[in-house]
């Protein structure tokens, strides 16, 4: 699954969001994905910035986001409800201007 999550016109933002199944796991497909979506975002809807999360635990999306050029931001407090109770969550962002691999 793959989503965007679409901010007022005012704020020429958006957020991505994804989930994959396990048998596609470290195939290299999310970070595709990602870098895709980046450029459609950006190239093609014209947008200033894009924001993007995950818990804290999730390794493969912190290394996905970032792979595709987007900074950490911040941390949230038990900001995600996981079927294990509540997780931490990381905020990921990146500008028109920054720089996209």
């Amino acid at each position: 699954m793959f989503g965007f999550s679409f901010k007022c016109t005012r704020y020429s933002s958006a957020e991505i969001w994804y989930k994959f199944h396990p048998d596609y796991w470290n195939k290299g497909l999310a970070t595709e994905a990602v870098s895709c979506a980046l450029d459609y975002c950006f190239d093609e809807l014209k947008l200033h910035r894009v924001e993007a999360g995950c818990a804290i635990d999730n390794l493969g999306s912190i290394r996905v986001l970032e792979k595709a050029g987007m900074k950490h931001e911040g941390t949230h407090r038990e900001s995600l409800p996981l079927e294990s109770g509540w997780s931490d969550g990381h905020t990921f962002g990146i500008l028109k201007t920054d720089k996209r691999n």
